[in-house]
């Protein structure tokens, strides 16, 4: 009896999977190891430098962030090393937003995208806002040379 009961204590835990090893959920290997057969996927791995050079070609090609020394923004630049002055910052974040403007035009139910682009014009708007305050000498000369529109 306490042979039997063992054995079906260990048969309760095991269950036959409810549908077959090459159903099209995906779980095929959990299904496979249940059963002991094995489960042939037909995906083949390629080599390692593939996957790196494809990789840097999308990043490549996804590029939203402006290089600093990008000749429409260094007339913004107050100094030599300058990257977080008002003006650079501005100018930084509208070659972002042209960008992703850009992509926009292409994929319209982007709404990640949509939800970024609004982030950054805010973050623009405020630091517009805020050079307006403090200096708006240099405010109209960064709206001027960016080719925005004046909204205060």
């Amino acid at each position: 009896m306490a042979a039997m009961m063992t054995s079906a204590a260990a048969f309760v835990h095991v269950r036959a999977p409810r549908a077959s090893a090459s159903s099209p959920s995906g779980a095929a290997g959990f299904k496979a190891a249940v059963r002991g057969t094995p489960v042939s996927l037909s995906v083949t791995a390629r080599p390692v430098a593939q996957r790196a050079q494809s990789l840097q070609v999308v990043a490549g090609s996804k590029m939203t962030r402006p290089n600093l020394d990008d000749p429409s923004v260094v007339q913004f630049k107050v100094h030599e090393t300058d990257s977080g002055s008002s003006p650079m910052q501005i100018a930084l974040l509208t070659r972002r937003i042209e960008s992703l403007t850009g992509h926009l035009i292409i994929n319209k139910k982007d709404y990640a995208c949509q939800r970024g682009l609004r982030m950054l014009l805010g973050k623009r708007t405020r630091l517009m806002r805020y050079l307006a305050k403090e200096d708006p000498a240099k405010y109209s000369e960064t709206l001027a040379g960016l080719g925005l529109k004046d909204r205060s």
